[in-house]
């Protein structure tokens, strides 16, 4: 058990790092990131279906400029892996993960946050070797931001994992019967309301006149 966790952590981490660090190639994305952790533990469609309730829900979290959104990718990995880690195929307990998953994620955007005022420190000891002819700074600079994010990200989805995984066993086994059908029930519920929230986000789009207030 602890060896695939050592394995979806520094997964999580490589993951993560598309979001602002390196690439931006959508692979952080919970469409993407969801059915790949479910694939890897033998439960895709499990993978496939809370990535996409985060994708619809959070749709429009998306980093642009000094905001730090919550991370979406650290919510569906911890949910994805403890559900199917623990309760392969269980759709209650799958949102329930998913319930467990949102307030580490925010708690991780804490993290982040103290992250990049390191890597601030980072930024002006380039630039301070830049007025100094040593130029040098600048790739070694870049190449120690992303090992340093590595690092810390694998080390937060660890500990992450382990502890709120104890949490989400501990609770679950003292889920009330009335509590496991919401739970079933917000397994379909959650896809709804989120594609609802796609077109609220989405109803200013040229060319799709029925999402335009009637006053346009």
């Amino acid at each position: 058990m602890i060896e695939i966790i050592i394995i979806l952590s520094i997964l999580g981490a490589f993951l993560s790092l598309d979001i602002t660090m390196f690439g931006q190639f959508m692979v952080s994305r919970p469409i993407f990131a969801g059915p790949l952790i479910g694939y890897i533990l033998g439960d895709i469609n499990t993978g496939f279906w809370l990535g996409m309730i985060v994708e619809m829900m959070w749709i429009n979290t998306i980093p642009l400029g000094t905001s730090v959104p919550v991370d979406l990718t650290m919510m569906t990995v911890l949910s994805v892996s403890w559900s199917c880690l623990h309760f392969k195929g269980s759709q209650d307990a799958a949102i329930f993960a998913l319930a467990i998953a949102i307030p580490f994620a925010y708690l991780y955007r804490e993290v982040d946050v103290a992250g990049r005022l390191f890597n601030t420190k980072i930024m002006h000891w380039v630039e301070r070797g830049i007025e100094q002819g040593k130029e040098y700074r600048i790739s070694l600079g870049l190449y120690s931001g992303l090992i340093l994010f590595l690092l810390r990200a694998s080390i937060v989805y660890f500990v992450f994992m382990v502890v709120g995984g104890l949490i989400y066993i501990s609770m679950a086994v003292y889920i009330p019967v009335t509590l496991e059908i919401a739970f079933k029930k917000a397994w379909y519920y959650l896809p709804v309301f989120g594609f609802g929230l796609v077109l609220y986000n989405f109803k200013h789009i040229v060319g799709l006149p029925f999402l335009k207030k009637k006053d346009e």
